[in-house]
């Protein structure tokens, strides 16, 4: 190790000496000032550009884990939205949807905060390779497989989605309930600030999809028309907020 690396590593060693030993608690701000770097260090290169994890796993003494017990479902979701924009921002690649789990671990030093960060599917498989999801887009669609009993006609069922007049990114359909929104376990994620963290529901019922509203800041339309729920034929264009959603059914 170079004397640069050896005196970089020293101030990084004291400036982020553990919460603990300075008489302060973590902050989220911490966490995710960790996962930033996690992202980096782990980010590697391919055809498709630079891929980084997608599952973060942040192991923290007993003591603070407590802290966060009363929060730390939408601190997590909080975390992995930070992934997704942070992805979105430096144009990395995502092979699945981030997730972020805060675990109490008591091999872990009070204060400290170690993270394990890899690349897994959507069902939490670690993962060599995989097709990847570029992550510049304002829309991010994550491939899910169709449920076994879902009709042909929902397995033909796709959208077109497009934010702020960006190129549509194609989702096919096929599952019982497909979610839009800005939080990050959506299945359609739409960088828009006019949009709620869970705008919608597609929701499959015998054999064909309908639009709901889940009480949203702003509301939605389809066809022009405010709604708040309605069945879907192919064509019709929901639009909520910025984003336009094109629903549409392979012959």
């Amino acid at each position: 190790m170079g004397i640069l690396s050896r005196v970089e590593s020293f101030l990084e060693r004291f400036l982020e000496a553990p919460a603990g030993r300075l008489g302060a608690s973590i902050q989220p701000v911490s966490l995710a000032k960790r996962i930033e770097r996690a992202m980096d260090t782990n980010k590697t290169y391919g055809n498709a550009g630079v891929i980084v994890p997608n599952q973060y796993d942040l192991h923290l003494h007993p003591s603070d884990f407590a802290a966060f017990a009363s929060y730390r479902t939408s601190l997590q979701d909080d975390l992995a939205h930070g992934v997704l924009a942070r992805a979105r921002h430096e144009r990395y690649t995502l092979v699945a949807r981030p997730r972020v789990e805060i675990v109490s671990d008591e091999g872990i030093r009070r204060g400290e905060i170690k993270v394990a960060a890899n690349v897994v599917d959507q069902h939490g498989d670690r993962l060599r390779d995989a097709a990847p999801m570029p992550a510049s887009s304002d829309t991010m669609v994550f491939d899910r497989p169709a449920d076994a009993d879902s009709p042909d006609s929902a397995r033909r069922a796709y959208l077109l989605v497009s934010t702020r007049g960006s190129n549509p990114v194609q989702f096919d359909l096929g599952g019982h309930l497909i979610g839009i929104g800005r939080a990050s376990d959506n299945d359609v994620i739409v960088d828009d600030p006019m949009v709620s963290r869970h705008h919608c529901q597609l929701r499959l019922q015998h054999g064909a999809y309908s639009f709901a509203d889940l009480g949203s800041r702003n509301g939605a339309t389809v066809n022009g028309q405010q709604v708040s729920q309605v069945a879907l034929g192919p064509g019709d264009v929901i639009r909520i907020g910025d984003t336009e959603i094109e629903f549409q059914v392979r012959s």
